[in-house]
């Protein structure tokens, strides 16, 4: 069965340094402009780098502070992988489709793979931000925004639990440490149960860069896919 490659693409200008960090913020809750020669979206371009370089595909979900440049497009192109949104404002249908319009302007020829959600309803995560997380309702606007809904933002705690319900996927496989319950923490976890199921990995572009954490899972997972034949995929059923 294959891997699904879920990416959240949140910090704007990476999250590395304080510079980085302020920056980041500044775009995501005021206003600053997308800037290619100060870093804007460079932990994206460094993890699709790293994905065309081994062939593997990934769903990429953008706010509309990250909405993706012409690189992005570049290498989002090259190597085949999807675009998709990742919604702040979900207060109502509303607020929900000011911030999906924008986004489809964002991406070639509007066309979005699917939706999640920023955010796991614990949180606000910045001024545009609606903290609580409603995944009932998400799959109610399916039928009215004609984007699909696919991945919660639950943490996995079994193999089961990878199982969709309805061609949704309610927990996802986190590669950030702080995420993950002790009954299915590792990597050879993962290769397990993606022997018989489904598998959705999240991962941040951020982390990727400043977590050697992440980084690091994220390479061994994708050699244990390579050595199990194990395929990575966007395609949902």
């Amino acid at each position: 069965m294959p891997l699904i490659l879920r990416v959240d693409v949140d910090k704007p200008y990476g999250r590395s340094n304080m510079l980085q960090k302020v920056l980041s913020k500044t775009r995501e809750d005021l206003w600053f402009p997308a800037i290619n020669m100060i870093g804007y979206l460079s932990t994206s371009e460094a993890l699709l780098d790293y994905c065309n370089q081994n062939d593997i595909r990934g769903i990429f979900y953008f706010r509309n502070c990250t909405s993706p440049n012409s690189k992005i497009k570049g290498l989002m192109a090259k190597g085949n992988h999807a675009f998709g949104f990742h919604a702040e404002n979900t207060r109502t249908t509303e607020t929900f489709q000011s911030e999906l319009s924008s986004m489809k302007k964002s991406v070639p020829n509007g066309m979005l793979h699917s939706f999640t959600k920023h955010g796991s309803g614990k949180l606000k995560l910045g001024k545009n931000h609606y903290p609580p997380y409603e995944p009932e309702k998400y799959k109610e606007w399916v039928q009215t925004m004609g984007v699909p809904f696919y991945f919660g933002n639950e943490v996995v705690e079994e193999m089961d639990d990878f199982s969709p319900v309805d061609g949704f996927y309610p927990k996802m496989f986190w590669l950030k440490k702080e995420y993950r319950i002790e009954s299915f923490a590792t990597i050879e976890d993962v290769i397990s149960a993606a022997k018989t199921e489904t598998v959705p990995i999240i991962i941040h572009p951020a982390n990727f860069v400043a977590d050697t954490f992440v980084n690091s899972e994220l390479k061994r997972l994708v050699d244990l896919s390579k050595e199990n034949n194990i395929d990575w995929i966007t395609e949902m059923s």
